[in-house]
C-alpha cells in the first residue's frame, strides 16, 4: 500500500482531467474549436499523467522486499548446525515447503539465479523474478574453507521446468528481453536459536535479516 499511495492519487488526477477532457474534445458538435482544443490539452495532460503515476508506482516498487525464505538454526555440534528452511509459494517452478539441512562452517550461505528485464519489458512492469539454487555452510576462516569439505545443497532439485537463466545463456539471440547476467546471495552467522528472514529486492537481489529480536540481540552482541 506504500507503493500504491502516491501513483494512486497522480492516477485519481489524470482521471478528473480526463473526464471533462473527452468531454470537451469529443463532445456535441456545437462545441467552439477552442474549447475543443482545451479539452485535447486535458487529455494530454491525463495521458502523461497516468504514464507518471505508473512510472512511480514501478520505482517505488523497487525498493520493496519480497519474502523468499525462513532459516531457523539449531546447534548439532561444533561448528555443525541443523538448519531448517520454509520456501513460501514463489514463481512458478520455484521450490517450496520445509526442508532440513546439515551445516557445517561459522554462516550459512544461500544463492540464488536472478531474471532482470530489458527494455520494453521492464517499462511494461515485468518484476525480476528469482530462483534460489542452493544453500550451504561457509567458514570464516579462508584456510579452513579450503581445507574442510564444505556442505552446499540444491534447493532447485526440480527441473521439469525450463529454466530461463540457462536458456538466456544457450540461447541469448532468442530471447532478447531476458537480463540474465545476474546471480546473488547473502550470508549470515549461525548459532543456535538463530532465526532469519531471506528477502528479495528487485534493486539489490537477496538480502537477509534478523527474523526475531532474540536474533538480533545476538548479532548486535547483546
Amino acid at each position: 500500500m506504500d507503493a500504491l499511495s502516491p501513483s494512486l492519487w497522480i492516477a485519481v488526477a489524470a482521471i478528473i482531467l480526463a473526464v471533462p477532457g473527452l468531454g470537451m474534445a469529443f463532445g456535441s458538435r456545437g462545441l467552439r474549436p477552442l474549447r475543443r482544443l482545451l479539452g485535447l490539452a486535458l487529455v494530454a495532460l491525463s495521458l502523461v499523467s497516468g504514464l507518471l503515476a505508473f512510472t512511480v508506482y514501478r520505482y517505488l516498487e523497487l525498493f520493496e522486499d519480497r519474502h523468499v525464505a525462513t532459516i531457523e538454526l539449531k546447534q548439532d555440534g561444533q561448528q555443525r548446525f541443523r538448519a531448517t528452511v520454509v520456501l513460501p509459494p514463489g514463481p512458478a517452478g520455484a521450490p517450496q515447503g520445509e526442508r532440513q539441512f546439515v551445516l557445517s562452517g561459522d554462516a550459512w550461505q544461500i544463492d540464488a539465479r536472478v531474471l532482470r528485464w530489458r527494455l520494453p519489458a521492464a517499462l511494461a512492469g515485468v518484476p525480476s523474478l528469482y530462483r534460489l539454487d542452493r544453500i550451504g555452510g561457509r567458514y570464516d576462516d579462508i584456510e579452513r574453507e579450503r581445507s574442510v569439505l564444505r556442505t552446499v545443497y540444491a534447493l532447485d532439485d526440480d527441473r521439469r521446468l525450463p529454466d530461463l537463466w540457462v536458456l538466456k545463456r544457450e540461447f541469448s539471440r532468442w530471447l532478447p528481453y531476458v537480463d540474465a547476467e545476474y546471480g546473488s546471495a547473502t550470508f549470515m552467522p549461525m548459532f543456535d536459536g538463530a532465526r532469519y528472514d531471506v528477502l528479495f529486492n528487485d534493486r539489490g537481489g537477496l538480502l537477509a535479516k534478523p527474523a526475531d529480536e532474540a536474533t538480533a540481540a545476538r548479532l548486535r552482541g547483546g
